[in-house]
């Protein structure tokens, strides 16, 4: 794993040529995305914490870390409160994406201004030139859609830029007519899933789960993204998956797809088209 200044360093001076793009895996669902010409942090969980293995990967009090930082759901290791409140103090340019069921809040508790905080969800989406960010609903493990505003508190983001489209998944299990949903917009050059998976004994201690390793590589057998990438199975002992078998289950039912299960802080580059 890279220390702290080599990955920030990478970050900062690497830029994709046109048409390609590149991310770093941070640890847990945590990627670095450089596109169009802008670094995105989605799920980076940055602070420390009782019980992660895996230090974090950047320091959020580097000024102008980012440009945008994501957060697909209100858990500290996808939406680091700590770190965002630190984030905007040193970072005049950082915008927040949310869920819009979280925005609010989110602005309120963390006294982070309004107009740098973005609310998405389904038919909600954020574009600027060369970019666009939409919400699909995410069931972590139920979908838990507010019954007043039909918003989803936990949501996956589509993510285009340069002409490549990527999918983060955020925590999520599969739920009814979520393959229509994701089939329905194209083809994606990228998808991170989680493969942590769930049984009683964490959902009893308040540990929610997620897809199986198995369950998400039927799901990206289904989609046939250009690169698949299995997360959130290393950051907490008890909470774990094994990347293995999701690579070994993905080569023998779906030959042909390529996944990627490295380290921490390596640049991975993607071109459109694979």
């Amino acid at each position: 794993m890279k220390d702290q200044k080599s990955l920030l360093g990478e970050l900062r001076a690497f830029q994709p040529e046109t048409g390609n793009l590149a991310f770093w895996w941070l640890g847990q669902m945590g990627f670095a995305i450089k596109a169009a010409g802008r670094l995105l942090l989605v799920d980076a969980f940055l602070s420390d914490h009782q019980g992660r293995v895996i230090p974090p990967a950047l320091d959020a009090d580097e000024p102008e870390l980012a440009d945008f930082v994501l957060g697909t759901h209100d858990h500290t290791d996808h939406i680091d409160r700590a770190a965002w409140v630190r984030m905007a103090q040193v970072s005049a340019r950082v915008r927040f994406i949310v869920p819009e069921f979280h925005r609010k809040s989110v602005t309120a508790q963390l006294g982070i201004s309004e107009d740098r905080v973005i609310g998405v969800d389904e038919n909600k989406p954020f574009t600027e030139i060369g970019l666009a960010i939409r919400a699909i609903p995410s069931a972590h493990e139920f979908l838990d859609t507010d019954p007043a505003t039909g918003s989803h508190p936990h949501v996956g983001y589509i993510i285009e830029a340069d002409g490549l489209r990527l999918y983060h998944a955020g925590d999520c299990c599969i739920y009814e007519g979520m393959l229509a949903k994701l089939k329905q917009i194209g083809r994606f050059d990228v998808m991170f899933v989680p493969i942590n998976g769930r049984d009683g004994v964490r959902y009893r201690h308040h540990i929610i789960g997620n897809m199986t390793a198995q369950e998400a590589v039927d799901l990206v057998g289904c989609i046939r993204p250009g690169l698949a990438v299995p997360g959130h199975y290393e950051m907490f002992t008890g909470n774990s998956g094994d990347p293995a078998l999701f690579a070994d289950y993905l080569h023998a039912k779906y030959p042909g797809i390529r996944c990627w299960t490295g380290e921490h802080g390596v640049r991975v580059d993607v071109a459109a088209g694979g």
